[in-house]
């Protein structure tokens, strides 16, 4: 009777208590909850015992995981009876070589699947010889407690990762491949994440999540946030890691796993399901824990340099393939395991506009440096009584080369090289734009822009010049959504083709967020380099000034930019 009560009060409270009383009341000092056992009883609530996995020494991260992360019982039921009206309810198929492996890091990877929400999921596993009878059980008794869900291959012999993530493929006959190494962990909502992302839009190809570690005490941290779908910045390094879940016919296209990038075999797949789609979605939630171990690259990246040699290879290759002429490096300025390629190119024939009526003599000497790797064809300011927005406009018809460079009086170029890295940047055919790092008094004034809610963000301001922070964002090239109008060098056709679509905006600052915004809606990326930095003369940092009216009319041509926040920017940056 208490059951079938519950049961009643379960159906008829669930879309009220969408908080569970238990997290609500939840004391991160003493890692309890104050919510009554009697109404935890009525919920069957188990959330005591399910805590263990949000558990972090780092406090500000621990609550962050328990308010936005940890699922409530009634939140896990809402999930588990929303999937049941679903139209698409797709099979997922995870895959995973397993190897020489902690047992308890194994089992708990393994508890992990078998908590999922999403109950359309497919374990394709191969152990990879390792000799040990105590990993072979534990698989065993895992397919004997899913049989119609788990494939198991146990290998007398073994043959490495990539032919072992080879035949781990083949097993599976999901819609979609989900990747787990064999002592990491999901989140119990990932798969539902994924298909109810899926559900919205079936088109997508590829989605990947945000993940964090987990340490050698059990504990979680190193929360690794992301930006939206960006390819600059996967030539930098592998940002995207897991959780990863493809289309299954995408990797057979691309070639599957590759013999000969061992350490890389995931960034070289990347590298090459990158080149057949742009239908990638990222799940901004933390849906996969990576494990640390002694031996790993979680915990010590200089463990598997065969890795980063790996890495280079796929770069390498990536770059032949799409007919570049180049070579990967490691950078002595950024971390290890992140990348910089060097990009062969004729020199570059470009027309510099000044955003202002007559340069002095000194700046254009600064400029003309440049010209040991660049080629300057004409240079054009603006004419006396102009306003800018027509002087530049007017300007722009009459360039010629195939670059522009639109450039303040203001900076500072550091070295003779630095226009013809930034032009390196637009060799791939849908880079449009690219510009550099501010520098002022040795602190970053700015590294492009960005947007929340129409609200103009500086990203990197006031680290310090030589770090490369988070994601090498200070040291490499990504995608942005906002140029600086410091400094933009540009495809010159591209600009020509859109110039007209924001030819009403009236100052400096609203005509290159305009511009910015139009090249993005045309399908176009736009590139800042955190390498190349310049140096701002100006005593204070660089504020953008919009007027009323061009606000309005932003937020007009580009509502999301006053309903949004920008895509490949996380607080992590700025």
């Amino acid at each position: 009777m208490i059951r079938l009560f519950s049961r009643l009060f379960l159906y008829i409270s669930d879309k009220i208590l969408k908080k569970c009383l238990w997290k609500h009341f939840y004391n991160p000092q003493i890692q309890q909850s104050k919510s009554p056992t009697w109404l935890n009883q009525l919920f069957s609530c188990h959330c005591e015992q399910a805590i263990q996995p949000y558990l972090s020494d780092e406090a500000e991260y621990h609550d962050y995981l328990i308010q936005s992360s940890f699922l409530s019982c009634v939140e896990k039921r809402q999930i588990q009876r929303t999937v049941k009206y679903w139209h698409y309810q797709p099979l997922i198929s995870i895959q995973m070589a397993v190897y020489k492996v902690e047992l308890s890091h194994l089992q708990a990877c393994l508890d992990s699947v078998a908590q999922q929400l999403y109950p359309h999921w497919q374990l394709c596993i191969v152990e990879d010889g390792s000799g040990r009878e105590d990993i072979k059980t534990c698989l065993q008794q895992f397919k004997q407690q899913f049989p119609h869900k788990v494939k198991l291959v146990l290998r007398d012999n073994n043959k490495g990762i990539t032919e072992t993530s080879k035949e781990a493929f083949e097993l599976t006959s999901g819609d979609y491949i989900a990747l787990l190494d064999h002592d990491d962990r999901l989140a119990p909502e990932a798969l539902f994440k994924v298909a109810e992302q899926l559900n919205q839009d079936p088109k997508i190809d590829w989605l990947y999540s945000e993940n964090d570690k987990i340490d050698q005490n059990n504990k979680r941290c190193c929360r690794h946030t992301k930006p939206a779908w960006s390819p600059e910045l996967l030539l930098t390094y592998n940002y995207i890691l897991h959780l990863s879940v493809i289309r299954r016919d995408l990797i057979q296209k691309a070639g599957g796993f590759r013999a000969g990038f061992e350490g890389s075999q995931d960034h070289d797949l990347y590298l090459r399901l990158s080149e057949l789609t742009d239908h990638i979605y990222f799940i901004p939630r933390i849906l996969y824990s990576w494990r640390q171990t002694e031996n790993s690259v979680a915990l010590n990246p200089a463990s598997k340099d065969y890795a980063y040699q790996a890495a280079l290879r796929a770069l390498d290759a990536a770059l032949k393939r799409r007919g570049e002429v180049g070579k990967a490096i490691h950078p002595d300025y950024s971390w290890l395991g992140s990348y910089r390629l060097i990009r062969q190119i004729s020199k570059p024939i470009i027309n510099v506009i000044f955003n202002c009526y007559q340069a002095e003599q000194s700046k254009i000497t600064d400029l003309l440096h440049q010209q040991q790797a660049i080629k300057i064809q004409q240079v054009f300011w603006l004419k006396e009584k102009q306003s800018i927005k027509n002087g530049i406009l007017e300007n722009i018809k009459q360039c010629q080369a195939p670059y522009i460079l639109f450039l303040s009086p203001q900076l500072l170029f550091q070295n003779a090289l630095q226009l013809n890295q930034m032009a390196q940047n637009l060799v791939p055919e849908k880079v449009a734009l690219c510009t550099g790092k501010i520098i002022n008094n040795q602190q970053v004034d700015h590294c492009g822009l960005s947007y929340q809610q129409g609200h103009i963000q500086y990203p990197l301001r006031d680290w310090e010049e030589t770090l490369d922070g988070a994601g090498a964002a200070g040291a490499l090239p990504r995608n942005i959504s906002l140029t600086s109008p410091l400094i933009s060098l540009c495809k010159t056709q591209i600009i020509k083709n859109i110039i007209n679509k924001i030819a009403d905006y009236q100052n400096l600052d609203a005509f290159f967020i305009a511009l910015s915004l139009t090249l993005l809606k045309e399908q176009n990326r736009l590139c800042a380099d955190g390498y190349i930095a310049l140096v701002n003369t100006q005593s204070s940092y660089y504020k953008v000034e919009l007027t009323e009216q061009d606000k309005t009319q932003l937020i007009k041509d580009f509502p999301f930019f006053g309903k949004t926040k920008d895509p490949y920017i996380h607080k992590h940056i700025l």
